[in-house]
């Protein structure tokens, strides 16, 4: 008992107050993505809608977030940005509550672009929120913060998620609507009133021109974005069907898959970051994509839930190494200029992945079969490797210096 309140304690100082208020607000948020979890097997099961037009319907999603990308982080330079949040999620809880009740496809069609562009804004303002609210050395472990909040609600969202469609899939989306109201609530509870730590840019950093398109360096990250994004999309579009396809699993069974991967992420990233910390962004970027491929690739070779699990543990530890150094990347070039369009790019870049992927792997899935998904995403996230190198080739030690601070010690 006393050495897990040490520790608890040391985590306390080690993470500041905003940090734990902001990834509060993520967590009750990712509780609502069952909806995202479970889409595509709602769209097919429930609906009776062929692979293809469920390629399309959530293509229509990764259009949202494209546009929802850009567009947050545009309007998050001109509308203060806890106003705009806290808009998008009442905004958000009644999309939801559409997406539940409408069966036709182009309603569904609207709504699922809709859906796509709150989302794909409110995840812009969450990274203009942690630059307002956390200190210039606390940005990148309220990062990691958040990618433990996120991903304990995903774990959660997978559960519930599966336990709720067995009995109606309906309820994923009225509970996920209620979930979206309860985050407002909690947003205006404790950050609206905050006064902001940063009303104007931070100075300038070792990296980035000011303007993202002159930025070579952030070119090449956005580039190597897309390709992992691609690879990784794949997960929450075809995974759920795939594996009811060819390995038979049952919804709960998937659903513990997607909980499996949140919760694994929860218990390494901490340390993984921590590490991060010490060795830079290109370590763990490239040890990241070359196991997020590994992992998705394995999966057309074996067969059985045990199985599944182990490509899952694999994909899942490239996951919580590639995701955080990425993000903090994207921070240190926007210190040095116009943050919101940085953000919005990158958002966007990652975006397109949810928009091109579907579409994609949902014709390979249907010409080819499920087992060619996979090995097009490993290809993807291979790819991603010599973009990684140029993007992180110059200057890393400068850029490791921009905005991390010295490195606590939690040992």
């Amino acid at each position: 008992m006393t050495s897990r309140l040490t520790l608890l304690l040391r985590l306390n100082g080690y993470f500041g107050v905003m940090a734990w208020v902001l990834a509060a607000l993520l967590f009750i948020n990712r509780l609502s993505s069952m909806v995202k979890l479970f889409m595509a097997l709602y769209l097919r099961q429930e609906l009776g809608l062929a692979i293809e037009t469920v390629g399309w319907l959530l293509s229509a999603y990764g259009a949202g977030l494209l546009i929802g990308s850009m567009l947050g982080g545009l309007l998050s330079d001109h509308i203060r940005t806890a106003r705009l949040t806290a808009t998008l999620f009442f905004v958000s809880a009644g999309v939801l509550l559409g997406l539940g009740l409408v069966t036709q496809v182009p309603l569904l069609a609207a709504l699922l672009l809709l859906s796509g562009t709150i989302d794909g804004a409110i995840r812009t303002l969450h990274q203009r929120l942690i630059m307002e609210y956390c200190e210039l050395a606390q940005r990148p472990r309220a990062q990691a913060l958040s990618r433990i909040a996120r991903n304990l609600g995903m774990a959660a969202a997978g559960i519930a998620g599966g336990v709720l469609a067995q009995t109606d899939f309906r309820w994923v989306f009225f509970i996920s609507a209620a979930l979206t109201l309860l985050a407002l609530l909690w947003f205006v509870r404790t950050t609206w009133q905050r006064p902001i730590l940063v009303s104007e840019q931070t100075p300038r950093a070792q990296t980035g021109s000011g303007l993202p398109y002159r930025d070579r360096p952030f070119l090449w990250l956005l580039a190597a974005t897309v390709l992992l994004g691609m690879a990784f999309d794949t997960v929450y579009s075809t995974l759920g069907n795939y594996l009811r396809d060819y390995y038979q699993l049952s919804t709960e069974a998937i659903g513990w898959q997607f909980a499996i991967n949140a919760i694994l992420v929860v218990a390494l990233q901490i340390p993984m970051s921590h590490w991060g910390e010490r060795w830079g962004p290109r370590r763990p970027l490239i040890a990241g994509s070359v196991l997020l491929a590994l992992g998705l690739g394995m999966l057309p070779l074996g067969s059985g839930l045990f199985y599944v699990c182990l490509s899952t543990l694999v994909w899942t530890v490239g996951e919580a190494l590639f995701m955080p150094p990425l993000n903090v990347l994207v921070m240190q070039h926007a210190q040095s200029g116009k943050s919101g369009q940085y953000f919005g790019l990158f958002f966007m870049s990652w975006s397109a992945s949810a928009l091109l992927s579907p579409v994609l792997v949902s014709q390979l899935y249907g010409r080819f079969g499920g087992h060619s998904v996979w090995l097009f995403s490993a290809a993807m996230a291979l790819l991603s490797l010599p973009l990684i190198y140029q993007a992180t080739r110059a200057r890393l030690s400068h850029a490791q210096q921009g905005i991390e601070g010295k490195p606590a010690s939690l040992s």
